[in-house]
């Protein structure tokens, strides 16, 4: 299960929503039923029952071992742009040797930014799985937390149920 900053944010399943898909459904207002179901997540590993089993495995660093040097990044961060203007002025006052060896010392990325999807791709996706990407492209691995709240957290929801028993009240006076 994701954890609680994401679900407080994105539906995500029907544990979040309580007794409300009960009362759409009694209450006969299809409408609000069909809109909870459909923003719901459909990754299975997202439900909160879905809990893979994380074996641990030793994690034995061979670069720090053998006193390697750090991988090639694959892509390009903040520092390494400026690390080119570095690289340049270094080229213009002490020639390609000390390019040569600064850039084995550390190598460059091997693409300036990283893009899997494109803007107009990723712009489609749904919100959560927006956030899940993003989360991915930081190098962030989500976390899985169990479920500790109980209700659907989402008053904005409440508040239309409650605006609209007020109107019924109101126009049944």
């Amino acid at each position: 299960m994701l954890t609680s900053n994401i679900r407080n944010q994105y539906l995500v399943d029907e544990m979040q929503l309580g007794e409300r898909l009960n009362q759409d459904v009694h209450s006969d207002n299809h409408a609000d039923f069909s809109l909870m179901l459909a923003m719901l997540s459909h990754d299975l590993t997202d439900h909160p029952l879905y809990n893979p089993k994380v074996t641990e495995e030793k994690d034995v660093n061979l670069r720090k071992k053998f006193h390697l040097l750090p991988e090639q990044k694959k892509y390009a961060q903040a520092d390494d742009f400026d690390r080119a203007q570095f690289l340049s002025e270094s080229f213009s006052s002490d020639g390609i040797t000390q390019v040569f060896l600064a850039q084995c010392i550390r190598k460059e990325p091997l693409t300036p930014f990283q893009r899997e999807l494109s803007p107009e791709v990723f712009g489609e996706l749904p919100p959560l799985k927006q956030e899940k990407l993003r989360k991915e492209y930081e190098g962030k691995a989500l976390s899985y937390e169990e479920i500790h709240e109980t209700g659907d957290g989402f008053d904005v929801l409440d508040e239309i149920q409650s605006s609209r028993i007020q109107l019924q009240i109101s126009t049944h006076v």
